[in-house]
């Protein structure tokens, strides 16, 4: 149906007829029906040829619809918002506070895996119109949901939430101070998935890695920020591990003992494949990076989150 919708949409064909047969649909008892209308309306927010009263009501009825106990149709309200957040940002700001709940509430432990990426999508295009000045506390209510799934076993929702955090950290230029101690956080998580065995969640990694370099309190950012553009994953992270050891060496050792632990400070476990993308040579010296290897092999694995 999204694709349906997608040619009807490019070649001109959808009537108001059409969205009014659908928009009916949406409040069918039938689970087929509604699912069709959602996926019809999911592809229809991306230019959506309605009058500005319409597209209210229709984004009202799309944030109820992200409720539903279909996760499918949640899955698709939540697309369709975000979509909506990219082709008419005026009427979504006007039912901000909203959207942006509903889309919270999906981040929640309990919801299903492809909603919560879909949901942490849509958010990461409401960030990106709305902007922190009109997100109030939800700004920082999302940036601390959002690092809990960096070390997902689902590549796309690693994915999803490194594509949220990306629009996060370039939106947080008034938000310094908070960000500042969420990245003190994050970084070594992100630091390791620069070469995630997904090709595109280390992508994305590296994207949002070179932009929270800024917060991350170091000596000489814009030549990280230089590294990060130049340089493949292994190099750069060959050259921080160095750049750490001459300007912050406190934050080479909290690498190390992330390491040793196989777990963040908030007792969170590395991503599986964290263990062999640890075998890098971080620190300047061949002796030294001999014995870090050594200490970041398998063994590692099995060391519990409390020690």
């Amino acid at each position: 149906m999204c694709l349906l919708t997608s040619v009807l949409l490019r070649a001109q064909l959808i009537s108001r007829e059409l969205i009014e047969i659908f928009s009916q649909w949406l409040c069918y008892p039938s689970a087929n029906l509604q699912l069709t209308a959602m996926a019809f309306f999911a592809e229809l927010m991306k230019e959506p040829p309605l009058e500005k009263r319409n597209v209210l009501k229709t984004l009202r009825v799309l944030a109820e619809k992200a409720y539903h106990r279909s996760s499918t149709i949640r899955q698709l309200a939540a697309r369709a918002l975000g979509n909506a957040a990219g082709s008419v940002p005026m009427e979504v700001r006007k039912c901000r506070r909203r959207v942006v709940r509903v889309l919270q509430q999906s981040l929640a432990g309990t919801a299903r895996p492809e909603v919560v990426a879909e949901s942490m999508l849509a958010l990461a295009e409401l960030v990106r119109v709305l902007q922190v000045v009109n997100l109030g506390s939800a700004f920082e209510d999302i940036a601390r949901s959002t690092k809990m799934f960096f070390e997902s076993e689902e590549e796309y929702l690693r994915y999803s939430a490194l594509r949220l955090y990306s629009v996060l950290a370039s939106s947080a230029s008034t938000k310094g101070l908070f960000f500042a101690r969420e990245v003190a956080e994050t970084w070594v998580s992100l630091f390791l998935h620069l070469r995630d065995p997904d090709l595109a969640v280390a992508s994305m990694c590296k994207i949002t890695f070179r932009l929270c370099v800024p917060f991350m309190g170091l000596r000489r950012p814009r030549e990280i920020i230089s590294l990060c553009k130049r340089l493949g994953a292994q190099e750069l992270q060959d050259a921080l591990c160095t750049h750490l050891a001459r300007y912050a060496p406190s934050k080479l050792e909290r690498l190390r003992t992330v390491a040793r632990r196989g777990c963040l400070e908030n007792g969170q476990r590395l991503h599986p494949s964290t263990f062999e993308i640890l075998a890098f040579q971080g620190p300047s010296s061949t002796e030294d990076a001999q014995v870090w290897r050594r200490q970041t092999r398998p063994s590692v694995a099995v060391a519990p989150c409390g020690q």
